[in-house]
């Protein structure tokens, strides 16, 4: 289980908003260079750290928790957002490839990138639709 602090900074009835605290230095800091996180934060938009979840501790306002989340989630995310691009880039070269007779290399690398564009947009979609999903399997663990 993948643990962060975080702040309750909304009571529900039954639910809580939680504000996560970034301790870890890959927290999205700010540092452009050595860091992939702030360019993928830049394309898909990222938003506050602020979560809705689901109020087990019954934990009050201001209240500091430990919030947690699998792994395997975290695991097939990862493998999402990375895999639907590369695999839209290479069907894209794929197919640029079949269908032409001359200049087949400039027209995989054309397929290529119009693969990796789309698949690129088709993770953005997915993640402004379905982000709510995942932050439900997020848990308040214990207090801190």
């Amino acid at each position: 289980m993948i643990e962060e602090e975080a702040i309750v900074i909304k009571v529900s009835k039954e639910n809580v908003t939680l504000e996560v605290v970034r301790s870890k230095p890959c927290g999205l800091c700010g540092q452009v260079r050595g860091c992939g996180n702030s360019i993928w934060g830049k394309i898909f938009s990222h938003r506050s750290g602020h979560i809705e979840t689901h109020n087990n501790l019954n934990a009050k306002l201001g209240d500091v928790v430990i919030l947690g989340i699998d792994e395997t989630l975290m695991l097939k995310s990862a493998l999402m957002l990375y895999g639907v691009p590369i695999l839209c880039m290479f069907l894209g070269m794929v197919m640029a490839n079949s269908f032409v007779k001359e200049m087949k290399e400039f027209f995989s690398l054309i397929g290529a990138v119009t693969g990796l564009f789309l698949g690129v947009v088709v993770i953005k979609r997915i993640i402004n639709e379905k982000m709510q999903m995942f932050y439900n399997e997020a848990q308040l663990i214990r207090f801190k």
